[in-house]
């Protein structure tokens, strides 16, 4: 970004390195499938804005690539990976794709995904597979899963085919791939970006959020995309900070903040003994820096909300209502009930099933699914207020946890989350990145981004290992 805005390259050079990038790695190469499709207007839309006088915003001129649920009002699919929506037209653009051109920024593509953002079949072989965008791979290790459910975007990110992406998440679908690519991830409360022509699983749990190589661009990526939207209701009640670099300090970030530590457990059987060396001299390092710390915490429902049987119920319930409203308004298709989508599947098995994607469940049990109970319902707002509760316990700042491990902690209740590098376990197939991730309070964005801003300053993890596919 700071070589755009100090006219070290123009716009549309820029374009064309990543369209030169992708060509080399995206289906060529190491056919990572980061991306499904590149923007054939981007070069245009590139040369325009490098003869605008006036910049836009803050990302003039910037590519930046989003997940394909992401409605684009321009030549671009909008699929969430499924064939059964090629061809189909948006009404209009998600807001965030509002935002992000109303700050001059250029969509340069649209990004793999797990198919329906991970919710179609209830097993999952791998991640960041779906009937459209093949079996996307990580670029650090050969052939890896690089987790999901915005497999793509993170990526993409990672190996340099744009600067920054936007995912989303209903359920770790941005912490978890971004600590897989060794990039930051931030999930921000549900709220702060607006959900409308996205496509939907949950509007109790799903949110935008901003993925990039550091905390900085993903600070600046966040003030972008947030903002009310008369479309979501969700955002009515957001409190917005006008900046987020402005909690950017550095190490200091640490001095007096008072974190509870979630020790890593075998949850995604990420006990390997350096892992956790690792993650336990990271909480050595920001005490060493100010950091208050309660080590253990007992967090309030833990084993509850990592089963996830509740969640899963009201996922399940409120999805064919939310997928219908959202097929309603688009045209040029005949996908316009989750039921038409089930149809197609069957008609279509030679696209929309393999050994990764082997079944639609879920699909069928939303098809199929009554409304919430009384008693799930109140289950689910006693389980969202478990991470406030245990914050009021502790008298605590934020949490701090493995990436991968605790995403439903945050998940149920909306709460926000960011995850920056932490390490690389050494494997046959290459370096995998693993993340840390703190979690906090509605609306606390500012602490999170201040401590993973810290953290990273003190580690510099991403300078230490190159993705095996990175540029020579």
């Amino acid at each position: 970004m700071d070589a755009m805005h100090n006219n070290k390259i123009t716009s549309k050079q820029l374009v064309e390195l990543y369209l030169q990038r992708i060509d080399q790695v995206n289906l060529k190469g190491p056919s990572l499938h980061a991306l499904i499709e590149t923007n054939p207007d981007a070069l245009t839309i590139a040369d325009r804005l490098d003869h605008e006088c006036n910049r836009r915003g803050k990302l003039h001129g910037i590519p930046i690539i989003v997940k394909d649920n992401m409605a684009t009002y321009d030549k671009l699919n909008t699929t969430a990976g499924s064939y059964a929506l090629l061809g189909s037209k948006v009404s209009r653009d998600a807001f965030v794709v509002q935002q992000l051109r109303k700050a001059g920024a250029i969509i340069l593509g649209k990004a793999s995904l797990s198919e329906w953002s991970n919710f179609r079949s209830l097993v999952v072989p791998r991640n960041g597979v779906s009937g459209r965008g093949g079996v996307s791979k990580s670029a650090y290790v050969t052939d890896g899963d690089p987790s999901g459910s915005s497999s793509g975007s993170a990526i993409a990110v990672s190996i340099g085919l744009c600067t920054v992406a936007l995912g989303t998440e209903t359920d770790g679908s941005v912490v978890a791939p971004a600590s897989r690519n060794g990039i930051v991830g931030l999930k921000p409360t549900v709220g702060l970006t607006s959900r409308s022509n996205v496509i939907p699983i949950s509007f109790r749990q799903d949110t935008v959020g901003p993925m990039g190589k550091t905390v900085t661009d993903v600070a600046l990526l966040l003030e972008v995309i947030q903002g009310v939207d008369p479309r979501d209701n969700a955002t009515l009640k957001s409190r917005p900070e006008k900046t987020y670099t402005q909690f950017l300090r550095g190490t200091k970030g640490f001095k007096n903040v008072r974190l509870g530590v979630i020790p890593p457990f075998n949850f995604t059987n990420k006990t390997a003994p350096y892992i956790v060396s690792t993650f336990n001299k990271a909480i050595e390092l920001m005490c060493s820096y100010g950091a208050i710390v309660q080590n253990p915490v007992n967090f309030t429902n833990m084993d509850q909300l990592l089963n996830q049987t509740t969640e899963l119920d009201v996922l399940i319930a409120e999805f064919r209502q939310n997928i219908n409203n959202y097929l309603s308004t688009l045209t040029n298709t005949n996908m316009h009930t989750l039921q038409d989508l089930i149809n197609f599947n069957n008609a279509h098995k030679d696209l929309e099933f393999s050994p990764y994607l082997p079944d639609q469940q879920l699909f069928i049990l939303a098809q199929e699914a009554p409304p919430l109970s009384i008693e799930q319902e109140a289950e689910y707002i006693r389980l969202s207020k478990s991470l406030n509760q245990t914050i009021d316990i502790y008298n605590l700042d934020a949490l701090v946890a493995m990436s991968e491990d605790y995403a439903p902690l945050a998940a149920v209740g909306g709460y926000p989350i960011i995850s920056v590098p932490l390490g690389y376990l050494q494997t046959a197939g290459g370096p995998q990145p693993f993340g840390i991730q703190f979690m906090g309070r509605a609306w606390s964005e500012g602490i999170l981004l201040q401590l993973a801003h810290a953290f990273e300053q003190a580690t510099h993890v991403r300078d230490k290992v190159r993705p095996i596919y990175a540029p020579s």
